[in-house]
């Protein structure tokens, strides 16, 4: 089982009445949300994406398997269906300690332009290990758009997939493993959408604590934009 040290951070931004963006920090399970929906309808999908995580999470009394997961996926999409009965959503990005095929592993989980990186101090390596569930994502992929075409594109805030706007839910899951100072970063695309990878990396990996990361990660997005809200989740693993 992976320890980690881990820090959140979050904002409204500077054009936003309200933070439609919710986070959980638990030891050995990791969430972020950027909800969506008329009205508060996103403030309640991601807060519901949160919830369900939660209480699952302190009632689970064994080691987390695969199949679990998968389960507390569907009742946190069952949960911002009823919402708004498909008309509110939420992104969804995570990483959790599981137990499969005998051994202790990570999983990353995603739904939607939420994205979880991971720096490894080892080889200075940074790698983003989501793929967003998005329009310019999409053309990116098929070479129809660059990077930097897709952060100026109209539709760079259309997402294809998302928590709670169907019944059935499509989550791209991975196992992975990790080593002790690798730092993970989990954050919404108010701090992707408009700050470059390397920009990111070299906070990851310069700054001098998890808190440290996720407070300047917050602030590099407000300066360079802070027109959408911006949450920053970042843990770091100590033992494995």
């Amino acid at each position: 089982m992976y320890s980690f040290t881990a820090a959140a951070a979050t904002h409204v931004g500077h054009v936003r009445d309200l933070n439609e963006d919710s986070y959980l920090v638990r030891d050995g399970l990791f969430l972020v949300a950027d909800g969506m929906g008329g009205h508060d309808g996103g403030e309640l999908a991601s807060a519901a994406v949160v919830q369900t995580f939660r209480q699952a999470w302190e009632e689970n009394t064994q080691p987390l398997e695969l199949a679990s997961l998968q389960e507390w996926l569907t009742q946190a999409n069952r949960a911002v269906y009823d919402i708004a009965e498909g008309r509110a959503g939420t992104t969804l990005t995570l990483l959790t300690n599981v137990f499969h095929q005998d051994k202790d592993q990570l999983v990353v989980a995603n739904v939607g332009d939420s994205r979880t990186y991971r720096y490894r101090a080892n080889d200075e390596a940074f790698i983003q290990l989501t793929q967003d569930h998005s329009a310019v994502a999409e053309m990116v992929r098929l070479g129809q758009l660059t990077a930097e075409e897709a952060r100026e594109h109209p539709a760079r805030n259309v997402i294809t997939r998302a928590v709670g706007s169907s019944l059935r839910l499509l989550a791209d899951v991975v196992l992975l493993d990790a080593e002790v100072g690798d730092r993970f970063l989990l954050c919404t695309d108010g701090l992707t959408g408009e700050v470059e990878d390397q920009e990111i990396g070299l906070v990851l990996a310069s700054a001098s604590s998890v808190q440290d990361a996720a407070d300047q990660l917050v602030e590099l997005g407000l300066e360079t934009d802070g027109s959408d809200n911006i949450t920053v989740l970042v843990a770091e693993v100590t033992e494995q």
